[in-house]
Order: structure tokens, then C-alpha cells, then sequence
């Protein structure tokens, strides 16, 4: 009477063990569960002896499912399938009971069972605006003016951004330049990009009636979310310089950017920095930084005050002109 209720039980634990999930690390350890996701460069699991684990996706060796999981590729295919056994350091995809996927590597996977609204277009941007009208014994205006929006899939990024500023004292003008960005990010993996991109900008005040950068390059998003977000970047660019009465001048160059941003003391305060170089390769000597760094501190829930500050820098400026431009701005934000 024993041995067939031990065979019942046998045979009912079979089932639980064929629907178990596995992944085998680069040291050789099985873990058996369910895949849960895959994003940030952790592959979540789920053990009946552990709970949820996240485990590097640089240490999966192997990984198979007995259930569909939704597979996002860095060239932003979306498969739906099973995870069927594959060589080491690479996927397979069983689409349907007649379709699988070849091998893939491991490195081209980027999401497992990303969320449904990934393939949707996210939008993002800010806009500050500051200034002072001054009238009495000092006769004063000044205005800044700075925007910028982004527009994000899970393979490409779209930014375009603006600044403006204008001041005059007595009648005088004092400050006149804006500058404006267009950029385009397609992401071959999870962090890494390619990108294009263009800068035109003018400065009454430096002799420069147009600055125009075209260039192409790689970068890296080491962090992107809400919270922090870092990218580094390289390439080559094209500059052309138009001014009113300095020689016009043209040259190839090298182009390194940094962009930085992160939330600190518990979100009440974020700081952020940019800056972006245009060395060129004719002259050593002739090369350009921008800088901008500051504050922003939330002061309701889309609306801040921010303090930054500015630096130009043109190694070789036009002839009677300064090398260096630097502002400290004061300015109300809207950011979404």
C-alpha cells in the first residue's frame, strides 16, 4: 500500500522539477527557478530556497525557461519564446513550435521580460528662465533662457537643447549669444552608442556671427535613471567659424564630452555638469571648452531654483578678444 502512494507523490513532483528555469554561472554553480527579468546588467532569478537573486549577466554561462520570456535584443528586436539550451555564452529562442532562433550572443540580449510600455516613446526636458530689470540710478537688463528636450526609445535618443542670453546697461548692449545642440543616439547595447550631432552658436560680443559642429562618435551610458545619470563621449567634428571681422576659419577636430547629473540629500538637491572639447587636429593650440555646471533644488513638483555656473573658452579667439567667458546665472526651472 506504501510503494503506490509513493509513486503518486514521486509523479507529482516531476511536474514541479520539469518547469523549473536554470542558469549556470562562469564558476560552474546551477541555480534552478524562474527568470524574472533582465535589465541594468542583472539577470533577477527566483529560488525556491533563496528568493530573488540578481546575478551579474557578465557571470551567465548558460540560461533556459519552460515558460515564455519576452527577449529584448541591442538592435531593439523583441522575441517572445522559450530559452532552449544554446552553446556557452549565448541564447537561444524557440518563437514557436516551428520557429527558434539561431545562437545568440549573450552580449546582444539587454532585457528579459522588459516592461510592456518599453517600446513606447518617453519624453523628457526642462526649461529655466532668469533675469533682472533693473531702472534708477543703475539702468540694467539681463535675461538667460536655457531649454532642453529629450525623446527616448530603448535603442535611440533624440536631444535638442537651447540657451539665450542678452544683457544691456544704459542703452548699451552687453551680452548677446545663444547657442543651440541637435544629437542623435542609437544604441548598439544596453550602454553603448553611437551618436551624431551638431552645435551652431553666436556671440556679438567674441566677434563671432556663426559657429557651426558637425560630428559623429561613440559614448557610454554608465547610468541612466531617475536618480543618476553619467555618459562619456568621443568622435570627430567638423568646425566652421563665420566672424564679423576676424579671418573665418575651418578645421577638423577631436570632440570629448562628459554629462553628468545626480539627486542628492534624500532628492532635495540635484547637481549636474557638462562640458564638451573641440581640440583640432591641424593645432594643437586651437581647441574649445564649454563647461556647465550647478544646482537645481526642487522647490515644487515639477518646478525648481537653480544656480550654475558657465565657462567659455576659445585658446585662440578672435584678435583683441578675451580667452575666456564665464557667467553665474540665477534661474526659476520647469522640468518634466
Amino acid at each position: 500500500m506504501k510503494l503506490p502512494g509513493l509513486t503518486l507523490a514521486a509523479a507529482l513532483c516531476l511536474p514541479l522539477a520539469a518547469v523549473a528555469d536554470s542558469v549556470i554561472l562562469d564558476n560552474g554553480d546551477r541555480l534552478s527557478g524562474k527568470v524574472i527579468g533582465l535589465e541594468g546588467g542583472s539577470l533577477v532569478f527566483e529560488t525556491a530556497y533563496a528568493g530573488q537573486l540578481k546575478l551579474p549577466w557578465g557571470r551567465v554561462r548558460h540560461v533556459e525557461s519552460d515558460d515564455n520570456v519576452r527577449v529584448r535584443l541591442s538592435d531593439g528586436s523583441l522575441l517572445n519564446g522559450r530559452l532552449l539550451p544554446a552553446p556557452e555564452g549565448k541564447v537561444r529562442v524557440k518563437v514557436s513550435e516551428l520557429v527558434e532562433t539561431a545562437p545568440v550572443p549573450m552580449d546582444q540580449v539587454i532585457a528579459f521580460n522588459p516592461p510592456q510600455d518599453r517600446h513606447k516613446l518617453k519624453l523628457s526636458g526642462r526649461a529655466n528662465l532668469g533675469g533682472s530689470y533693473v531702472r534708477g540710478n543703475t539702468d540694467e537688463d539681463n535675461m538667460h533662457l536655457d531649454a532642453e528636450m529629450v525623446a527616448r526609445t530603448p535603442t535611440n535618443r533624440f536631444t535638442v537643447g537651447a540657451e539665450f542670453n542678452e544683457a544691456s546697461k544704459s542703452g548699451n548692449n552687453t551680452t548677446s549669444n545663444w547657442r543651440g545642440t541637435m544629437k542623435y543616439d542609437h544604441f548598439l547595447a544596453e550602454k553603448t552608442y553611437l551618436y551624431v550631432s551638431g552645435l551652431f552658436e553666436h556671440d556679438a560680443q567674441a566677434d563671432l556671427n556663426l559657429r557651426t559642429s558637425l560630428g559623429f562618435g561613440g559614448g557610454r551610458q554608465f547610468f541612466e535613471g531617475p536618480r543618476r545619470n553619467l555618459s562619456l563621449e568621443g568622435g570627430l567634428s567638423f568646425v566652421s567659424e563665420d566672424y564679423e571681422i576676424a579671418p573665418d576659419n575651418s578645421f577638423p577636430s577631436l570632440r570629448a564630452a562628459l554629462k553628468y547629473d545626480q539627486l542628492f540629500w534624500e532628492d532635495r538637491l540635484k547637481f549636474f555638469h557638462a562640458s564638451d572639447v573641440l581640440m583640432s587636429t591641424e593645432d594643437a593650440n586651437d581647441w574649445l571648452l564649454k563647461t556647465r555646471t550647478g544646482v537645481r533644488v526642487p522647490v515644487a513638483k515639477s518646478l525648481n531654483l537653480s544656480t550654475q555656473v558657465n565657462v567659455d573658452y576659445d585658446n585662440l579667439p578672435a584678435a583683441g578678444k578675451d580667452e575666456l567667458d564665464t557667467a553665474l546665472i540665477f534661474s526659476v526651472g520647469y522640468g518634466f
